[in-house]
Parts: C-alpha cells; sequence; structure tokens
C-alpha cells in the first residue's frame, strides 16, 4: 500500500512510512484515507503537494463533520415528528389510527418496515404485541425510521396541505442524502463542485433559503452544498432553539479546530 501511493506522488516527509503503517492498522483503513486524495491535482498521473499527513488530517475533519451532521439529522428528525404529531393531535377530522391505515395503503413497503422492526427488537417486542393490530401514529413515529419518516412526510402532505409539512416534504429528500451518509460513515468531503456531484436544476424552495443564509445560489450546483443548506433549513424549521444554539456553537468549535 506504501508502494502504491509513492508511486502516485503521496509524500512521506510529515508523516514516516513506518508511522503511515501504524495508522493504516489501527485508525484509518486505506480506501477510505484514500479516497480523499481526490481533493488534490495531479500532473503526470502523479499528486502535487500531498503528503501522507494531509489524508490522515482531512478524514479526522470529515470524521468530526459526520457526527456533527448526524446529531443536527436526530434533531430535524425528532422535530419533523413532534410536528407531524402535534397536527394529528390537534385535528378533529383524525383520530391517530386511520392515518396510519391509510399511510400503509399508500407506502406498504415503510409501514411493513416499521412493523418488522418493532416485531424484532427484544425492547420494543412488548408495544408490538399489544398494538400490532391497531398501531397509532404516536406509537408508529416513535420507532419509524428516518426513510419511513421521509415517506410518511410526502403522505401526510397530500393529506394535509399543511405549510410545515411543506418545507419537509420538499427539503428531507435532500437532506436525507447528508443524514445517510453520515449515518453509515461515508467520506463527505469528496468529489466537491466535481460533475459527478452536479444538480442540474435548483429547487426553488432551497434557493431562497440558500439567498436567506447569505449563499451564493450559483454553487448550489454542487449537490452537498444543496443538500446541506436543505440540511440547515430543516433545522432553523423544526429544532429548538436550544439545538439551534448548541449546533452554532459546535460548528464554529470544528470549524476553529480545522
Amino acid at each position: 500500500m506504501i508502494e502504491h501511493m509513492k508511486d502516485k506522488g503521496i509524500k512521506f516527509e510529515l508523516v514516516s512510512e513506518e508511522e503511515a503503517i501504524q495508522m493504516l492498522a489501527t485508525k484509518n483503513y486505506y480506501f477510505k484515507l484514500t479516497s480523499y486524495r481526490k481533493n488534490f491535482h495531479k500532473v503526470g498521473g502523479q499528486y502535487e503537494h500531498l503528503d501522507f499527513a494531509y489524508l490522515t488530517d482531512l478524514a479526522s475533519i470529515d470524521m468530526q463533520l459526520r457526527g456533527y451532521l448526524l446529531r443536527i439529522s436526530l434533531d430535524i428528525e425528532h422535530g419533523i415528528k413532534t410536528r407531524i404529531i402535534d397536527l394529528i393531535t390537534k385535528d378533529p377530522r383524525e383520530d391517530g389510527y386511520s392515518v396510519v391505515k391509510d399511510f400503509s395503503k399508500f407506502n406498504q413497503r415503510g409501514y411493513d418496515q416499521t412493523m418488522k422492526y418493532l416485531r424484532r427488537n427484544d425492547y420494543l417486542h412488548d408495544m408490538y404485541i399489544k398494538h400490532r393490530n391497531h398501531p397509532s401514529i404516536w406509537m408508529f413515529l416513535e420507532v419509524a425510521t428516518f426513510g419511513v419518516l421521509s415517506r410518511f412526510v410526502d403522505f401526510y402532505y397530500e393529506r394535509s396541505r399543511n405549510k410545515d409539512v411543506k418545507v419537509a416534504h420538499t427539503l428531507l429528500k435532500y437532506a436525507k442524502h447528508i443524514r445517510n451518509a453520515s449515518a453509515h460513515n461515508n467520506a463527505i468531503m469528496v468529489n466537491l463542485f466535481t460533475i459527478k456531484e452536479q444538480v442540474k436544476h435548483r429547487n426553488t424552495m432551497v434557493v431562497m433559503y440558500a439567498t436567506r443564509m447569505g449563499i451564493d445560489a450559483s454553487i448550489l450546483t454542487d449537490m452537498k452544498v444543496n443538500d446541506l443548506v436543505s440540511l440547515y433549513s430543516l433545522h432553523r424549521r423544526f429544532s429548538s432553539i436550544r439545538a439551534q444554539a448548541l449546533t452554532k456553537k459546535e460548528g464554529k468549535k470544528i470549524t476553529t479546530q480545522s
């Protein structure tokens, strides 16, 4: 592995070859670490000014970033679930049960996935036994995954036409890319502003929120920028003031350390 990296122009001046071998054995695995090389220029098949230490630094920053973005995603998930439950609870046309039954017709796969999770979860099996025949929205959303929540939002927007739900309906399909990458420990800081991740058609709502944030709408053609704007916009809309303040503080800490 070391020789292959050297053949590609990666240097071992800030970090020795012995230290690099130790890092690859204990801290980072080769494929993920070397994926960050794509951020550097190549000349004649070799990377310019790329030391192994830069790759480990990027891997460390990206790990912190993923943890940060996942916590934002969890805030959003909680906030959207809370808002939907509040809307359904206060709607005299809803009884809290028919909405779940109707969702099962709208998206049988998402419904089955949630009930299957309940049935197989040792901690929640009693809940499944008690509610399996007539699951309520309070129980269903409590255990629904982010993916099922996204599909439920699509369903509930068609049902309610609520403004808050419209925002979630529009932005979740972008924000979930960041959430999934963070949750599955995929590298985020790669392929930025490349043709591979180009957004052909910008969403008007994303453009609006980007403008409010002071972000140049032209860079929304990058998929990750588009998805990050969607994620932060959802966080502002559905999380508490305290959660937003903590997020801002943590974000500053990561960028300062980097």
